[in-house]
């Protein structure tokens, strides 16, 4: 039995990953089991999915905790320490990340098999969304071997309707373009990973973690909330204004739900990227096109 866990941002299609590869897994003969690990959690905050794949019936039904595959679908999530929690050295880690962030993970190839695709680049350029779940699974069908990239095929056409097409075709670039760094593992690898210091990898995603607030979450600060800067959160693109087009109407500000854009004294808006989450529901309520969603970088 492999079992499998994502780590992703609620929007990105982690749980919908997991689901899809163990349909395609039910369908080549093989038992599988695909289900989520959130809360309340709004889109862009930190989300699990499980899956496990096996040649026999499966039995357990609780969250896995010493996972032979990790998937990464959001690069700002290394660091975190549940992301490889229980991930033993010389299991694989697929991580989405862009060329110039590779040197950026060049120290986890001291501990494990790295995997790294662009996946938000290609499914920019093949669904037009920063949704990169279609897109991983290409990387894992290529680092697992579990199943064939045509035994997904059905799946997406069940899933996506007229929109399979687009989503087969990031799942085929992702497998094409996954780049396996290898396993550099050397007698201190050990003594070397303890002594590396992973805060300047983590990105703080809450202000008050649930172990440091007082029994009965007593709010004894009110209006923290604006300290934090949920930014972090965004599911890897951002709006893009063009300023020759805008005529300051002021529906982006109207509609997002974030308060990312603030009005200026001249009557212009500017976008900040404090609370921002990449959502684009401002891109589609502008009228005159002036704001596009641009990959970050």
């Amino acid at each position: 039995m492999k079992e499998i866990r994502f780590h992703g941002r609620g929007g990105q299609g982690a749980v919908t990953a997991a689901e899809l590869f163990a349909q395609a897994a039910i369908s080549s003969e093989l038992y599988a089991q695909g289900f989520p690990n959130f809360g309340a959690e709004r889109r862009g905050a930190p989300v699990m999915a499980f899956l496990r794949v096996s040649d026999s019936q499966i039995f357990l039904r609780e969250r896995i905790e010493k996972p032979d595959v990790v998937v990464v679908l959001d690069s700002s999530l290394i660091g975190l320490p549940e992301v490889t929690e229980g991930l033993a050295p010389g299991k694989k880690l697929i991580i989405n990340a862009s060329k110039n962030q590779r040197k950026s993970f060049e120290h986890l190839e001291k501990k494990y098999v790295v995997c790294l695709v662009d996946a938000s680049q290609i499914a920019m350029d093949t669904i037009g969304l920063p949704i990169t779940n279609t897109a991983i699974i290409g990387s894992l069908v290529k680092a697992t071997e579990l199943i064939t990239l045509d035994s997904l095929s059905e799946p997406f056409r069940k899933r996506f309707g007229k929109l399979s097409a687009k989503n087969i075709d990031a799942m085929l670039k992702a497998y094409e373009q996954t780049e396996v760094l290898g396993y550099r593992a050397s007698e201190n690898d050990e003594a070397a990973d303890s002594e590396t210091d992973y805060q300047q990898y983590i990105q703080g995603e809450a202000l008050y973690p649930w172990p440091e607030v007082e029994i009965g979450c007593d709010v004894n600060q009110p209006g923290n909330s604006r300290d934090f800067l949920t930014g972090n959160w965004r599911t890897g693109s951002y709006p893009l204004m063009d300023k020759d087009k805008c005529i300051s109407c002021g529906i982006c500000w109207i509609m997002c739900p974030e308060i990312a854009f603030k009005q200026n004294e001249d009557g212009s808006y500017t976008w900040s990227g404090d609370y921002c989450k990449g959502c684009g529901i401002c891109v589609t309520t502008c009228s005159k096109k002036a704001l596009s969603m641009e990959v970050e970088q």
